[in-house]
């Protein structure tokens, strides 16, 4: 059981570091893409909207209540994959399945969490350093507020 309670510690750790790297964006950076019509600001845009609900989602998340966290998390997997079909700048467009990836991975480790695998404790840590360098560089395209 103290096993189980440190992988909860630690998942909520996890979340609230994370819910400080998604900040909003209203001053994004950049140009037009060559390939695409679509400007870096206007890509950003739709991508803030996606950021800004994932950021909620983190932020209503429950650690000690992993199956919900792990919905949540799957659920901004989806809205992430939802982006990237709308978005058609290729800068903004390449860091998106990155983004998608890092949360459908936090998302299973966290599944499997919940079901009492507290082995899978570093693997949710690890995919969740790989959201927030996604995060990241989202930030260095859009900017941050």
């Amino acid at each position: 059981m103290n096993r189980r309670l440190t992988a909860f510690a630690i998942t909520a750790a996890a979340l609230l570091a994370l819910t400080g790297c998604t900040g909003g964006n209203d001053s994004p950076e950049g140009g037009n893409a060559a390939e695409s019509t679509q400007s870096v600001e206007d890509a950003c845009t739709q991508v803030n909207d996606v950021m800004t609900e994932a950021t909620a989602g983190l932020q209503e998340i429950d650690p000690s209540d992993p199956a919900t966290a792990a919905t949540a998390l799957r659920t901004i997997s989806d809205g992430m994959g939802d982006a990237a079909d709308a978005v058609t700048n290729s800068e903004i467009a390449g860091i998106l399945p990155d983004l998608q990836t890092a949360f459908a991975s936090a998302a299973e480790s966290m599944e499997a969490v919940a079901a009492g695998d507290t082995e899978r404790a570093s693997e949710l840590n690890t995919a969740l350093t790989d959201v927030q360098d996604s995060i990241g560089r989202y930030t260095e395209l859009c900017g941050a507020s």
